[in-house]
């Protein structure tokens, strides 16, 4: 809606105004009545109405000399609208002179005053896509300007660049440069909220974007005053971390750099936001400001990796807890010595390939292990020591009991890997017949060498191992006991209920009931 100041010192004539005039209709709504042009001044300067309508003829101050003064102030961009009943020349010359090209007669026709307002509103709609355009425009130039100075590129034109240099030192007293890291699986969101923090702010830009990054360039418009709002660059990055926080919890990593007063030193902000992104690897939270460093410095320590054969001691012949243990000793090591997280990837990606092959060498697959990894380039920036570390010893652990699991595989024999095949596939249907040749055996002798070895035949390992399944499905699900049979491998209900009540005592429903008591 545009706001509507109404002047005039005959309250019969403001009523009028307000009654007979339809200003919703097009979009106009009253902002405020004033009785005399003093009033009505500073109205104007405190709330800045889009239109004044004022009456030329009041006391004190008139019409004419209202819009006068307003024009003085700086109003220029304020509509005014004179109504008056007078038809004196002197008057209109000089309301054009000031600008004003409406008007009112008294009393005021319904007619008359829709036309005037329906062109109006075309006027301040024009108005504001102009300005809208003039102001989007100033901000790229102001974005352009500020990445060539982060970023030290090369001036085409030195003059124009000295120019717009000049304009920064208006806008802000101090330049900060913020680097917010995130995953791209949430960047959509990120920009967004990115955006929408950056546009309540009086001046701050996105200079730099990437897949998985975006750098901000925050100025601190007035130290005093900013700063007892709570508008200093802590406070701004802050803010943004919250709001980050509140939508995608810990989604994404912010480094402050140094406030630098000259807008041509920003690119040492940049890289200071830079180096305390890579401090931040060490931090426990995902907000790091340069100042807090106190002139620390990341070290490369290649010692350390004699660590990883330890590790790996442990992962094959040492306990889950000596495992964990190790991984987190090395790990508080990396903390206390401020080892460079680029040392720590490549200590944690020895160990990750170690696993792998030693997996491989045992005869398993380790596209698992990679997917349980999950080590991948754009994720490793994202990770904090805390995370890698529970990455790391999450990893080992099940490369740990994958490779306790293929040796004994390897210790049992064709038998054991005949009993794992059945525990991974007893659902399907299969001869004994079929099974020896998967495992280039006689049939009679695999059904002998199991039998000695595990009490049991294959089939009926087969049928335990159906049945456990199906006891499970019926404690666990609304399932037909005719569906379940089916899912477990039956084709026939009738053999699977002489099955079930051979290995339990109790028809399929009799169980179910039982467990529900």
């Amino acid at each position: 809606m545009y706001k509507v100041l109404l002047v005039d010192d005959e309250p019969f004539a403001i009523e009028g105004l307000q009654l007979l005039i339809d200003w919703r209709k097009f979009g106009f709504e009253i902002n405020g009545v004033c009785s005399n042009g003093e009033e009505a001044v500073e109205a104007i300067r405190t709330n800045k109405p889009d239109l004044v309508v004022t009456d030329i003829h009041m006391p004190a101050m008139n019409g004419l000399e209202l819009i006068e003064e307003a024009r003085r102030l700086g109003h220029d961009s304020t509509m005014f609208v004179i109504t008056s009943g007078y038809s004196d020349f002197n008057y209109a010359r000089q309301a054009i002179r000031l600008g004003v090209s409406n008007y009112l007669t008294k009393p005021v026709d319904t007619v008359e005053a829709d036309d005037m307002l329906e062109r109006l509103a075309q006027e301040l709609k024009e108005k504001q896509q102009r300005e809208n355009v003039r102001a989007q425009a100033k901000i790229h130039e102001i974005r352009h300007v500020l990445a060539t100075l982060v970023t030290g590129q090369e001036v085409e034109n030195e003059e124009d660049m000295a120019h717009d240099i000049a304009h920064l030192y208006d806008q802000a007293q101090k330049w900060t440069y913020v680097k917010v890291r995130f995953q791209r699986a949430d960047s959509g969101q990120i920009r967004l909220i990115i955006h929408e923090a950056v546009s309540r702010e009086q001046c701050c830009y996105v200079v730099e974007n990437e897949q998985d990054a975006c750098g901000i360039v925050w100025g601190e418009v007035s130290s005093v005053a900013e700063a007892l709002q709570g508008r200093s660059h802590r406070d701004f990055a802050e803010r943004l971390m919250s709001s980050l926080n509140d939508e995608v919890p810990n989604g994404a990593q912010l480094a402050v750099g140094l406030p630098v007063q000259q807008p041509g030193a920003l690119s040492l902000s940049r890289s200071m936001a830079a180096e305390t992104e890579r401090f931040l690897f060490l931090h426990q939270g995902n907000l790091l400001f340069a100042e807090d460093l106190q002139e620390q410095r990341l070290r490369f320590t290649p010692e350390s990796l004699r660590e990883a054969d330890l590790i790996m001691e442990r992962l094959e012949n040492g306990s889950p807890e000596q495992l964990s243990m190790s991984i987190r000793e090395v790990f508080d090591q990396f903390v206390t010595n401020k080892t460079a997280p680029e040392f720590v990837h490549i200590f944690m990606t020895q160990i990750l390939f170690r696993g792998f092959s030693l997996c491989k060498e045992l005869g398993g697959e380790t596209k698992d292990l990679l997917q349980d990894a999950a080590f991948h380039p754009d994720d490793r920036y994202h990770r904090n020591i805390e995370g890698s570390a529970n990455m790391l010893e999450d990893f080992c652990l099940k490369c740990q009991a994958a490779a306790t699991s293929l040796r004994q595989k390897q210790l049992g024999g064709t038998q054991a890997m005949v009993a794992e095949y059945l525990r991974e596939h007893f659902r399907e249907t299969f001869t004994i017949k079929e099974l020896a040749e998967r495992f280039f055996m006689h049939p009679v002798h695999l059904g002998q060498s199991f039998m000695r070895k595990y009490g049991k035949g294959v089939l009926d390992m087969v049928h335990d191992l159906r049945i456990e399944e199906a006891m499970r499905l019926l404690r666990d699900s609304d399932d037909a006991s005719c569906a379940i049979a089916e899912q477990v491998g039956y084709k026939s209900y009738q053999h699977f209920l002489k099955q079930f009540e051979r290995r339990t005592g109790l028809k399929p429903a009799e169980y179910r009931l039982k467990q529900a008591q």
